[in-house]
């Protein structure tokens, strides 16, 4: 027996794509969708990889898709701001949906996958700290912003976008792990009290309604590399 992320080791880059790949629902064994990438294998079951019509550069980008496929967003020739852009999988996902141009913003440097560098219509912005946004830095106004930020509650940048920037509709991981103290997180820096997961997606909810007539969340279909279940919300029609 053979766990099956070694098992499919050969068919991607690294040993974490295949699991990511697990994880993602796109791996069948015997016709059964396996997500356990310790699930044993022998050499007689049949194991199905699923296709993807595009590779993005982030496991994040299925994230963001699935956002927008749940509340129909349309970006089409709108400019987009990419917060924690890291290698680009959200900045992907929005040219994929007729971005018109994209600013990829980043605190790190050097993350920007290669191929993306070279596209015209992102202008990269490494070194760069979101609490520290100004409306001068961008040469047209903000149409929609997306976000994945870690180790950082997602309010503290929040407070900054909507003190110095306008824009119609905005798009962003919920990651409880993050917005929770330390003292809730176990060993392994996982939420696991659904009480206070809950109460964390509620009360970012209600803090949104602030500025945006229509707020919707959906649970991530990918979890953070963890384990935490983390959630996309989506708001728009500002007040």
């Amino acid at each position: 027996m053979t766990r099956l992320d070694v098992y499919l080791k050969d068919h991607f880059k690294t040993r974490s794509k295949a699991q990511d790949a697990i994880k993602e629902g796109r791996i069948k064994v015997n016709d059964i969708v396996i997500r356990k990438p310790g699930f044993d294998v022998s050499e007689n079951d049949t194991v199905y990889i699923e296709p993807i019509s595009q590779e993005y550069v982030s496991r994040a980008a299925y994230k963001l898709i699935a956002a927008f496929d749940a509340f129909q967003i349309d970006i089409k020739d709108q400019v987009v701001l990419d917060i924690g852009a890291s290698t680009g999988g959200f900045t992907q996902v929005c040219l994929d949906h007729g971005a018109k141009k994209v600013y990829a913003l980043d605190v790190g440097h050097l993350q920007l996958d290669a191929d993306l560098e070279k596209d015209e219509r992102i202008v990269k912005m490494e070194g760069y700290n979101a609490r520290h946004i100004d409306s001068k830095d961008f040469k047209e106004n903000i149409d929609f912003i997306c976000m994945d930020v870690s180790f950082i509650s997602s309010k503290t940048i929040l407070e900054a976008l909507f003190e110095k920037l306008s824009f119609k509709h905005i798009a962003f991981l919920i990651k409880p792990q993050f917005e929770c103290g330390p003292q809730a997180l176990d060993k392994h820096g996982v939420l696991k009290n659904k009480k206070i997961e809950e109460q964390i997606v509620i009360d970012l909810k209600r803090y949104m309604m602030r500025y945006f007539r229509q707020v919707q969340t959906i649970k991530s279909p990918i979890k953070g590399r963890q384990g935490n279940q983390e959630y996309v919300l989506y708001a728009k029609e500002v007040r």
